[in-house]
């Protein structure tokens, strides 16, 4: 008896241990939870100074609606955006979006939402925090969407339209959407999940009662169910007490609803969804095995985080398998991956989940290959080589972080926070992740590994989808068909997977170095190298990434110096290179070698330039330099890899003109540019105009001279160290000094003005309509400067009056640039989506709008708005790679310099500026509108 009681306690004990083994938690959140059931955290990073995200997560979604409410939860989003208790967008207190871009906070850039099937988030990102009010007020949104929305009748009268054109929006032109919608109730026959899809009943959305969006409201917005997540540059303390005393006072819930997360049923024969939509151009093939999720309080736990471990490396090594097979000259399907986590649309279900474009003339060929890798890794696993490169790539990934911790953005920190909160998911520091994932890759083995495969690819609780296109000659193979194709390929022995060993160095051979025959500071910081070959390399080190140096090597010509008759090949030689390899190495050893390196570069042959664009870490620097290196000596001809590529491109092709938004942007360039041959889009029949030893040939002539690129390196550079490097690797290079330059050949948009109206047959009817205007302009920096600011006022005056006050369209998209080829230009496009009932309406105000701002300007309010964001958004940019480099490429491309004095180009700007302009752009008359109807 005594020995038994023993037994039990130390069983007890053992069981509690295991229970109590959780993942460490980031000290450098502060996390709390108020006594009204608020949770909320707080972290301070200074990466990007004097800014600050603001975030309000709510544990609810639109699976929580009843029947009448369908569509309502991400309804009351959009409301949250229409008065709330202390912005009531009255003619006393601005609104949300009023106030927030009074102070540089761009609505939709920086102030948004989401809703989802378990949850709803807000956020008011990039908040300039210097002054304490604009910390306040934030914490006061935030306040006011947890408990105060005013939910007004009239507010919300005027939202149905925008919200079901949000609807038309997301469906137009996207077939998956609809046959997502189409498939939930069956493979959730049964569950609450048969019907939840956030964008919910457009029936509903038109009629609900106002009652029934309140309810929602006061049923599930609560504090127990939110919490507050602050990251930037702000005094944690401080953020701490303002919480307290802001949301403190929200009233605990009395008798609160119970937050059901519900669950999902599980089936012993296979699920099978099929489904053809005219407007679905490929034919994808999903099949989930299901299993019961890991409940949420085990989530943060070693085991858990051991069991994820697994399942990464797993994946990563069958997606390499995958990846290997589209590879082959004729390949079985056009590609596939595979993941494991939640199950469809649902988090109480996970998953193991496979899926890939088939060849629409032989699916149970796909079917069959695919289903056989997943059980050659199930039955005889993977090998040891494999393994240590997925462990190499995780580890990266580790070190990657933690070299860069002290640089992370706020919503790296903000994502941490969210899934902590939302699911219960790990938030460990970048330090104890690193010490996790070296441990489990030296404790791991790869019988570990190997033992777990069947705990995930399980060949039970199976659903299949197919979606497909509604066209003839398309045949869907049958339920039948489907089950015997899977349960055959599952039943069949297979021989063992093949791991071809690669070499240890991407250049076995000596190279004979160049030499730099001179050395100079340069502008913004970069120091100019210029090589014996002729080359010119420009360098900036920074510390603004920890452990990122970014190239850009570029030069004249391009895609230009080509006739017509080799557009064919130019459309595909970025592609070709790409699949064939360098040096050595075919693209599946190429990216074997590069496991566990961080390190990419790729070339591009663009319309005036071609060059090489990339990135590594300071470790991998090298293997940077000796691709591009490559790149230059040594593409490498693999006739076998082309033929895959164009034997996928042709299916892929076959039915390119099924999504109505392909024939219209077809329609688009064939007007802009007068049907221009050079500018001709892609189609199956044009493939047999290529010609793999043209595309070699004219890539060799592309990077045949180095002596007329120019290299910018930006990042955390020793100059010592990058030195011999670009003596090695780069002025070893053969130069010619070619000196070429751009052609113009006579592609321009035409200088006419015109409307062009035709009709289409669209599943989900709608009318889109872009209109695209252009002037002659001098190309320089204050030009550039007055079209984006005359975009970013007009999105304002068409949200304004587009959207809000006639609920007309989810949004009207406002871009503006300058074009310095063939000739300086300015050209704007303006683009919608509406009811084809609606076009008529909306697009004198479209028109209207522009002609406002010509004639009297932006309001003084409006320009301010574009200022503030402005000068925010420069403190932010100019602590990035990414703005030097874009910086350093338009001085030396386009002789510019867009960084000189800019804060005091923005700050010196008038209405009389911003009108003048409009005059200029609408004067030509160059104006051409475009829009494609339903029938």
């Amino acid at each position: 008896m005594r020995k038994q009681l023993i037994t039990g306690i130390l069983l007890a004990f053992a069981v509690f241990s295991q229970a109590a083994e959780q993942l460490p938690l980031d000290k450098n959140v502060r996390r709390g939870k108020l006594p009204n059931g608020l949770s909320y955290y707080i972290r301070n990073n200074t990466q990007t100074p004097n800014v600050a995200d603001f975030y309000i997560a709510q544990r609810v979604g639109s699976i929580l609606e009843e029947k009448q409410q369908r569509g309502l939860a991400h309804f009351l989003e959009h409301m949250a955006f229409n008065g709330t208790l202390n912005f009531p967008g009255d003619s006393i207190k601005p609104g949300v979006v009023k106030w927030c871009e009074s102070v540089g906070i761009k609505f939709g850039q920086n102030l948004n939402a989401y809703t989802s099937v378990d949850e709803t988030v807000y956020n008011i990102s990039s908040a300039p925090v210097t002054n304490m009010n604009i910390v306040d007020s934030c914490l006061l949104i935030l306040h006011d969407w947890s408990h105060s929305l005013l939910l007004k009748d009239s507010e919300i009268d005027k939202e149905r339209g925008v919200v079901h054109e949000e609807w038309r929006t997301r469906r137009s032109g996207m077939a998956v959407q609809r046959l997502m919608e189409d498939a939930a109730p069956v493979i959730y026959k049964g569950t609450k999940y048969e019907d939840c899809l956030p964008i919910g009943n457009m029936d509903i959305v038109d009629h609900f009662k106002y009652k029934d969006l309140r309810d929602y409201y006061a049923k599930w917005y609560r504090p127990d169910l939110q919490a507050i997540i602050v990251v930037g540059d702000i005094n944690v303390d401080s953020i701490e007490n303002k919480i307290k005393t802001i949301f403190g006072s929200i009233p605990t819930p009395v008798n609160p609803a119970e937050r059901i997360y519900y669950p999902v049923n599980n089936n012993d024969s296979i699920i099978v969804f099929t489904a053809k939509d005219k407007e679905q151009p490929t034919v994808n093939f999903s099949i989930y095995m299901k299993r019961d999720a890991t409940p949420r309080n085990e989530h943060n736990s070693v085991s858990n985080y051991e069991d994820s471990y697994k399942s990464k490396i797993i994946m990563k090594m069958l997606n390499d398998r995958l990846k290997e097979i589209v590879k082959q000259s004729n390949p079985p399907f056009l590609s596939s991956s595979v993941r494991d986590g939640s199950f469809f649309l649902s988090n109480t279900k996970d998953a193991f989940s496979s899926s890939m474009m088939c060849k629409q003339n032989n699916i149970k060929e796909g079917i069959a290959a695919l289903i056989g890798e997943l059980q050659r890794a199930r039955h005889l696993g993977f090998t040891q080589s494999e393994l240590d490169r997925a462990k190499s790539e995780t580890l990266r990934f580790a070190q990657n972080a933690y070299n860069s911790r002290e640089k992370k953005r706020n919503g790296h920190y903000v994502k941490m926070c969210l899934r902590n909160f939302l699911d219960e998911e790990p938030m460990m520091s970048a330090e104890d992740e690193l010490k996790e994932v070296t441990k489990l890759n030296s404790e791991i083995s790869l019988k570990d590994i190997n033992s777990a495969v069947d705990n995930i690819i399980t060949n039970n609780n199976e659903v299949v989808t197919i979606y497909g296109p509604d066209k003839n000659g398309f045949m869907m193979p049958s339920r039948s068909d489907i089950i015997s194709c899977i349960k055959n390929a599952q039943s069949k022995k297979y021989e063992p997977y093949v791991d071809k060993g690669v070499s240890a160095d991407l250049i076995s051979g000596k190279i004979k170095a160049g030499k730099i025959v001179s050395e100079k500071e340069w502008k913004h910081g970069y120091r100019l190298f210029t090589l014996s070959n002729g080359m010119k390399v420009y360098v900036r080190p920074t510390n603004f990434e920890a452990d990122r140096i970014n190239l850009y090597a570029f030069s004249l010509g391009g895609k230009s110096l080509y006739p017509v008759s080799d557009m064919a090949n130019l459309n595909y030689i970025t592609a070709a290179i790409a699949e064939s390899g360098i040096g050595d190495f075919d693209a599946t050893s190429l990216d074997k070698i590069l496991d566990g390196k961080t390190v990419k570069l790729s070339p591009y042959i663009g319309e005036e330039t071609e060059g090489l664009k990339g990135y590594s870490n300071i470790k991998n620097m090298k293997e940077l330099f000796q691709l591009a290196h490559l790149y230059f000596t040594s593409p490498r001809q693999d006739k076998s890899a082309f033929a895959s590529l164009m034997n996928r491109q042709s299916e892929f092709l076959t039915n390119r003109d099924a999504n109505p938004n392909v024939s219209y942007n077809d329609s688009i360039i064939s007007i802009l540019y007068g049907n221009n041959p050079r500018m001709a889009p892609i189609k199956k029949e044009n493939l047999s105009l290529v010609n793999y030893d043209r595309i070699m040939q004219i890539y060799k002539e592309r990077f045949a001279d180095a002596s007329d690129f120019s290299v910018i390196l930006t990042g955390n550079i020793d100059m010592n160290t990058v030195r011999p490097l670009i003596c090695n690797y780069l002025a070893s290079l053969k130069g010619y000094k070619s000196n070429e330059q751009i052609k113009d050949n006579h592609v321009y948009i035409r200088d006419v003005n015109e409307t062009h109206i035709f009709q289409k047959e669209q599943s989900t009817p709608s009318s889109l309509t872009s209109i695209f205007i252009k002037a002659k302009t001098d190309y320089n920096a204050e030009n550039s400067l007055l079209i984006d600011v005359m975009s970013q006022i007009l999105r304002m005056m068409y949200t304004d009056k587009v959207r809000e006050e006639k609920g007309g369209t989810y949004g009207v998209s406002v871009n503006g640039e300058l074009e310095k080829y063939p000739y300086a230009e300015a050209l704007m496009k303006i683009s919608f989506r509406t009811d084809p009932e609606k076009y008529q309406t909306l697009i004198p105000i479209i028109y209207e709008q522009l002609n406002i701002l010509a004639k009297d300007g932006p309001s003084e309010e409006n320009l301010n708005k574009v200022k503030e964001y402005e000068y925010k958004t420069y403190g932010q940019v100019k602590i990035t790679n990414d703005y030097w480099n874009y910086i350093a490429y338009n001085q030396l491309f386009n002789k510019v310099d867009f960084d000189d004095n800019y804060l005091q180009r923005v700050k010196s700007l008038t209405i009389n500026d911003i009108r003048n302009f409009a005059m200029k752009m609408l004067q030509p008359n160059n104006r051409i509108e475009i829009t494609m109807k339903s029938k």
